[in-house]
C-alpha cells in the first residue's frame, strides 16, 4: 500500500514538474488604450522618469517608499530605483534602455531575486489621439514553479497596467487641453513678423523639426478672423493677400514666396487678429511708400520649430499643441511668434487637402 502511494507520489511529481516545461517560458502582459493626445505629448511625460510617480498604479501603495534617481531624468540612461516594506512594491530598480522620439520608450525593470523584466510603451497616431500600449515580458527559465507562475502573470499584473494607463491618460490629456489652450493665446503683440522661409516645402507625415530661418523682405498687412470659422479664415486671407499683390504689382515688386500669416493675437471670443503678408524676391531697393494699408517689412530670423498641418484652416490647434509638446520635451525656450505658411490655394483645393506649414519661433 505504502508503495503503491509513494509510486504515486512520484508520478505526481513528475507530472507536475513536466507539465511546467510545456508551458511557455516568457510571460508576456499587454494592455492599450487611446488618450486625446498626441504622441509627443504622451512620450513626453513616459520618457521622463521623474514623472513616473505621478501616473504609476504602485505609487500610493506606500508612501513611504524610497526613490532615487540617477543619470538624466529622461532618455536613455534615465533611472530609478526604489525601496519598500510593502511586498506589493517591494525593492528593485528601472532604467530607460531605449527611447525612438515619440514611438517607443524601453525600460529594463530589476527586481533582485525576484529577476528581471522588460518593459515596452509604444506611441501611435490613432483616430480621437494617439493608442499608447504597455507591454511587460519576462523570461521565466527553468524553475518549473515561475513557469506556472507566469500563466497568472496576466491576472496579476494586467490589472495595475490598466490602472496605470488610465492614470497617465488623465495626466496627459489634461496637458493636451492647456497645450491646445496656450495655442488659442496671444502669442505676442505689436506688427513685427517672424522670420519667413522662401521655401513652400510641405510634408504632413513629419514631424515637428528645428529649422533656421533667415530675414526675407516682405509686404504685409494686418487683418482678422473669427478663427472657428474656416469659411471666415479664407475670406480673410483672400481679400488680404489681394490687397499685397495689388501693392505688389503697383510698385512693380515680384512675389517670392508662398503667402503668410502672422498672428498677433487670438481672443476669448475667438477673434484672430493676424498679419497676412507675401515674401518679396528681393529686398526693394529703394523705399516704398505705404498705401491701403500695405508696407515693406522684414522678417524675424532665427530658429523656429515647423510642423505641416494637413486639412482646413480651423482645425489646427492640434497642430499647435503638438509643436507646443515637442518644444516642452525638447527642452525649448518659445518665442512670443507663430505664423503659418500656405502651401495650398484654398480656391483650389478641398479644405481636407490644404497644407499648412506651421511655425513658433524658439530660442
Amino acid at each position: 500500500m505504502l508503495r503503491n502511494i509513494l509510486i504515486g507520489l512520484v508520478v505526481l511529481i513528475v507530472l507536475v514538474v513536466g507539465g511546467a516545461y510545456l508551458t511557455p517560458q516568457n510571460a508576456h502582459v499587454e494592455r492599450s488604450t487611446i488618450m486625446a493626445a498626441s504622441p509627443e505629448e504622451v512620450f513626453s511625460v513616459v520618457n521622463d522618469l521623474s514623472r513616473f510617480n505621478e501616473w504609476s498604479p504602485w505609487a500610493k501603495l506606500d508612501p513611504k517608499a524610497k526613490y532615487t534617481m540617477e543619470g538624466p531624468p529622461s532618455g536613455v540612461g534615465a533611472k530609478m530605483s526604489w525601496t519598500s516594506a510593502d511586498a506589493n512594491v517591494g525593492s528593485g530598480s528601472q532604467e530607460i534602455i531605449e527611447s525612438e522620439q515619440f514611438s517607443l520608450v524601453k525600460t529594463k525593470l530589476d527586481f533582485g531575486d525576484q529577476g528581471a523584466a522588460i518593459a515596452t510603451f509604444t506611441f501611435a497616431p490613432a483616430e480621437g489621439g494617439t493608442k499608447v500600449t504597455w507591454g511587460f515580458d519576462t523570461d521565466l527559465g527553468m524553475n518549473p514553479i515561475s513557469r506556472y507562475f507566469g500563466l497568472m502573470m496576466d491576472g496579476m499584473v494586467g490589472k495595475d497596467y490598466e490602472a496605470g494607463l488610465s492614470n497617465l491618460k488623465t495626466i496627459v490629456e489634461k496637458g493636451a487641453k492647456a497645450a491646445t489652450d496656450a495655442a488659442l493665446a496671444t502669442p505676442g503683440s505689436g506688427p513685427a513678423p517672424p522670420d519667413i522661409p522662401m521655401s513652400a516645402a510641405a510634408d504632413p507625415t513629419k514631424g515637428p523639426e528645428v529649422v533656421t530661418v533667415a530675414a526675407k523682405a516682405v509686404i504685409i498687412t494686418r487683418a482678422n478672423a473669427k478663427a472657428i470659422d474656416n469659411a471666415a479664415i479664407s475670406a480673410a486671407l483672400g481679400a488680404a493677400n489681394q490687397k499685397l499683390l495689388n501693392y505688389g504689382m503697383a510698385n512693380e515688386l515680384q512675389i517670392g514666396g508662398a503667402p503668410l500669416a502672422i498672428t498677433i493675437s487670438h481672443s476669448a471670443d475667438g477673434d484672430w487678429v493676424f498679419d497676412a503678408a507675401m515674401p518679396l524676391a528681393e529686398k526693394p531697393a529703394k523705399a516704398v511708400a505705404e498705401a491701403d494699408g500695405v508696407k515693406v517689412g522684414e522678417t524675424y530670423a532665427g530658429r523656429a520649430v515647423k510642423l505641416t498641418h494637413k486639412g482646413p484652416y480651423n482645425t489646427m490647434n492640434d497642430t499647435y499643441a503638438r509643436i507646443h509638446a515637442y518644444t516642452k520635451a525638447q527642452g525649448l525656450t518659445e518665442k512670443s511668434v507663430a505664423w503659418e505658411e500656405y502651401v495650398g490655394d484654398p480656391s483650389e483645393t478641398e479644405d481636407a487637402e490644404l497644407l499648412t506649414n506651421v511655425y513658433i519661433a524658439v530660442e
